[in-house]
């Protein structure tokens, strides 16, 4: 339930950013059309809304472009900001806000069981290291 909440959490910041704060987001996350999309996909216990789906992959990849973009040149824009207050809510890094998404949209794609096990444990966070 942690990255659900956190995709939601991500998804409702970014669509606050654009209302209260009249930032125009890129598409898809423009008039919060992700998030209604990933809101009806998530009211049944196993999502079948492939559009819905679509979508979301298409978030963590215009998510992540930016981050690495802010990390390789320095450019922040309005996704890097909310990216950056909600991970320091959740005490982690932007890339991980953008893995969870990517992480629960893969698992919620994924043909059959042990390919959603497969993305889980791919995008899970590292073991902390024994010191």
């Amino acid at each position: 339930m942690t990255a659900l909440g956190r995709v939601s959490g991500l998804l409702l910041a970014l669509r606050e950013e654009e209302v209260e704060g009249g930032v125009p987001l890129p598409v898809p996350l423009t008039h919060g059309v992700t998030l209604r999309s990933w809101t009806a996909a998530t009211r049944t216990p196993v999502p079948d809304d492939g559009e819905a789906l679509d979508l979301l992959g298409w978030a963590a990849r215009t998510l992540g472009r930016s981050v690495c973009r802010w990390r390789a040149t320095g450019t922040r824009d309005v996704l890097v900001d909310v990216l950056e207050r909600e991970a320091a809510v959740h005490g982690c890094e932007p890339e991980a806000l953008v893995a969870q998404i990517a992480r629960v949209q893969g698992v919620l794609t994924a043909p059959d069981a042990v390919s959603a096990a497969l993305v889980w444990d791919a995008l899970s966070d590292p073991a902390p290291a024994d010191h």
